[in-house]
């Protein structure tokens, strides 16, 4: 699964025919950018050490948020309008994704089973949302559904290839992601919410005296 998904980003980024097409160019560079690949890197990654049961609740969580940001995204952006800056910081959906994620990884094996089924929920449901809120077409399904696969695709490839080669020390590694994960939440929704520091406005440049001399008449 893994492969077959690099090889279509490998050819929708070099076949001529697909790397013009504004829906790949579109798919490259906003829906696999750091930002937003790495709470569904790290969903995948806390899938693949929970037992079943857990995974079967995080699965079903997840295919809710997928629904309810689809169906009902008036509803889940009036829920997180709360701060007046909302709107002008795509919701803060980023951020938040990266704090749900984050917090189910940094903590012990109970805490992340826990607690990975209801981020599983919010990345879902923020992932979706910024899907439809970074939309450049005017609704076209293609817009919705390709950048939707591709989430699916990389949270079940992570997911899979680790719980495959699953080694004693993934816990370790996976609390050392979650930190990495809490600490680019909070900065990045640290930098959003800091207002802009107001520049420093140059002196006025002196107006150079342009009139005509005048000659005084004698008296």
């Amino acid at each position: 699964m893994a492969a077959l998904g690099l090889l279509a980003i490998a050819a929708a980024a070099l076949l001529p025919g697909l790397k013009e097409s504004p829906l790949a160019r579109w798919i490259l560079a906003d829906t696999l950018s750091p930002a937003r690949i790495l709470p569904l890197i790290g969903l995948g990654f806390a899938l693949a050490l929970l037992d079943a049961h857990a995974v079967i609740a995080s699965v079903l969580l997840f295919a809710l948020g997928i629904a309810a940001a689809l169906l009902a995204p008036d509803r889940l952006l009036a829920l997180l309008d709360l701060n007046p800056k909302a709107a002008t910081h795509l919701f803060f959906v980023g951020p938040i994704s990266f704090l749900a994620i984050g917090a189910a990884l940094v903590g012990s094996d109970r805490w992340r089973t826990g607690l990975t089924p209801p981020a599983a929920l919010i990345v879902a449901a923020m992932a979706s949302l910024m899907i439809k809120l970074s939309d450049p077409s005017l609704h076209e399904p293609a817009y919705t559904w390709t950048p939707l696969l591709v989430t699916i695709w990389i949270v079940a490839a992570v997911a899979l290839m680790l719980h495959a080669f699953r080694r004693p020390w993934f816990s370790i590694f996976a609390r050392i992601l979650g930190s990495w994960l809490l600490a680019i939440g909070l900065l990045y929704g640290g930098a959003s919410l800091t207002p802009p520091k107001p520049g420093l406005t140059p002196p006025p440049m002196p107006v150079p005296d342009v009139r005509p001399d005048i000659p005084q008449q004698q008296p």
